[in-house]
């Protein structure tokens, strides 16, 4: 079934590369300050480029509504909340250029699953920001804070004390009868004390042991439990992974007190044990970032405040909701899309790829650009321009690519053919191909022979626009006098000077011969090179052997160890 899903994701940004960057522009207004995202957006709602946004945002809800019924069918989905809410910020964006509703159509369930009604319609929460969570607070009294659990939606109906009924959350309005399934749901009562009829919407999740949100984030919990759910067969066997969590009793004591304790008394002791009435706005900042650093027993993504009392049982309708809101935990990882693609080679001759994206922000650390790796990583992962990624920090603070949410589907690969050449053994001398191969060797020399101030960008400099061909052109006197006279190229000229009389083994370092550190500080004169029986000495393995053996026979190679001997430089 995923793969099936994976395939329908598959999505068309643009037909050329120049309308891709547009709706990739479309992404920074809207993922990491929402309550920005109109400015940002509306600046490209030009009429020049409506029919572009008209025909990826009719894309985009139809996919929106197709996880919407995966969602609704098992109560997961094959892309994280993050993901999905942060693309369909993304397609609220486009509608709004078009001036039509931000809303997704309601989703239609396949016929053939059989569906049973909620008693009380599930109302859905509605998920503010910060700003608007506090003008919330200020209509309102009687306020209490519970965590949002991270699960699987559920109504339990219970009549004369025996449970008759656990339905998903479905459409709100009607979901999967699940309740042979809670026969093997140990933390669900099958029987508890209560004459007449009892309604409860509450969470089934998966249980665990002290998980701390903001360093785990949810670890494919929800899915767990969905897929528990959706087997076809009965469970042979109890699962004791699964808890419940009670967060709405619609007919219930309207006093929050009595309810909690009365939920309490019938097998329900979570919610109790998670609720707090709230005095002021720092207790609900304070406890939304206990809720996300502390050690829980399930997986969170926010929190929910509730007013009281709610409106009667009667009147609760399918995603109306006043009374209660959530406001989530900060995005682990943002939303953005893949502008360009830059490929680097090495000193050894690896290709590196690095992804230039729309400027995202994170932790307030502004991020352009994502390391993807070697040529080999960067082709498994299959990450083009017009890709849509989630954006996330290390645990060191590097930004990294989660996943990829949203393919274009025409894969327009650039030609890498090119980097086939080179190798540990190519580009000792510029040329126009090898420049930045050339380039990544002198840094690493210059860094072997400790000098102080020059740059990559200089070593560029030097190369491209004052002749610098050799990687021991540095080293003429005549070469060094023919760069313009400033102070700051003096500065650097004498670093120069200072990094010529380094010793031998500094050099064999910056040249990368191939051998293993505790040798080359043996070697005090390059004629122990020629020399078989020192290297003999060495006790190389016959691999090593072959590679020295290459390396020595490399014609440039040769040439700037010729140059090294003419001017004595050896160990003292």
């Amino acid at each position: 079934m995923f793969s099936i899903i994976c395939s329908i994701c598959r999505y068309i940004l643009v037909l050329v590369y120049r309308l891709s960057k547009l709706i990739v522009g479309l992404v920074v207004g809207v993922n990491v300050v929402q309550a920005a995202s109109n400015h940002s957006v509306d600046g490209l709602c030009e009429a020049k480029n409506l029919t572009l946004i008209a025909q990826e945002s009719n894309r985009l809800g139809g996919q929106l509504q197709k996880w919407d019924q995966a969602y609704q069918l098992s109560g997961s989905s094959p892309i994280s909340d993050e993901a999905y809410d942060q693309l369909l910020n993304l397609w609220r964006s486009m509608q709004r250029c078009r001036q039509l509703s931000e809303k997704l159509p309601p989703v239609p369930l396949p016929e053939k699953v059989l569906l049973a009604k909620h008693p009380i319609p599930h109302t859905g929460l509605k998920k503010l920001n910060e700003r608007e969570v506090y003008n919330w607070i200020n209509t309102r009294k009687d306020i209490w804070l519970q965590p949002k659990i991270d699960g699987v939606a559920v109504s339990l109906v219970y009549e004369n004390g025996q449970l008759i009924s656990m339905i998903s959350r479905g459409n709100n309005l009607e979901g999967i009868e699940w309740r042979a399934k809670a026969d093997f749901i140990p933390t669900v009562p099958k029987k508890i004390k209560h004459q007449g009829t009892l309604i409860l919407q509450g969470e089934l999740f998966w249980r665990m042991h002290e998980h701390i949100q903001a360093e785990y984030g949810g670890m494919n919990a929800r899915n767990k439990v969905a897929g528990w759910l959706m087997r076809k067969n009965l469970p042979t066997s109890n699962e004791n992974n699964i808890g419940i969590f009670i967060w709405a009793w619609p007919s219930g004591n309207t006093d929050p007190k009595t309810q909690l304790s009365l939920l309490s008394k019938i097998g329900f002791p979570l919610a109790e044990q998670y609720s707090h009435k709230i005095e002021s706005k720092a207790d609900v900042k304070q406890l939304r970032e206990y809720y996300y650093q502390s050690k829980l027993p399930f997986v969170t993504d926010g929190i929910v405040l509730k007013s009281f009392p709610a409106p009667s049982a009667q009147a609760w309708q399918a995603k109306q909701n006043s009374w209660a809101i959530a406001w989530k935990y900060p995005f682990r990882s943002t939303l953005s899309g893949i502008v360009e693609l830059q490929f680097k080679v090495g000193r050894t001759g690896r290709v590196s790829v690095v992804a230039v994206i729309s400027p995202v922000t994170i932790d307030s650390k502004k991020i352009s650009r994502v390391s993807l790796g070697s040529l080999s990583s960067w082709k498994k992962r299959d990450l083009l321009v017009g890709d849509k990624v989630l954006v996330s920090l290390s645990g060191l603070g590097t930004p990294k690519i989660e996943e990829v949410v949203w393919r274009r589907e025409e894969r327009l690969y650039p030609d890498t053919t090119n980097f086939i050449q080179f190798h540990s053994l190519t580009c000792f001398t510029y040329t126009r191909s090898c420049l930045q191969q050339f380039v990544a060797r002198l840094v690493w020399l210059g860094k072997q022979l400790n000098m102080k101030g020059i740059s990559e960008a200089t070593w560029q400099q030097w190369v491209t626009h004052n002749n610098l061909t050799q990687l021991t052109t540095w080293l003429s006197e005549s070469w060094q006098n023919s760069l313009p006279k400033n102070k700051r190229n003096q500065l650097l000229i004498e670093q120069l000077r200072l990094a010529s009389v380094q010793p031998l083994s500094a050099w064999l370092r910056g040249l990368a011969i191939p051998l293993p550190k505790e040798y080359i500080g043996r070697i005090t004169d390059l004629k122990m090179l020629d020399n078989q029986s020192v290297i003999n000495k060495m006790k190389l393995t016959a691999n090593q052997k072959k590679k020295l053996s290459k390396w020595l026979a490399e014609p440039e190679v040769k040439l700037i160890l010729q140059v090294l001997a003419g001017r004595q430089v050896n160990s003292p």
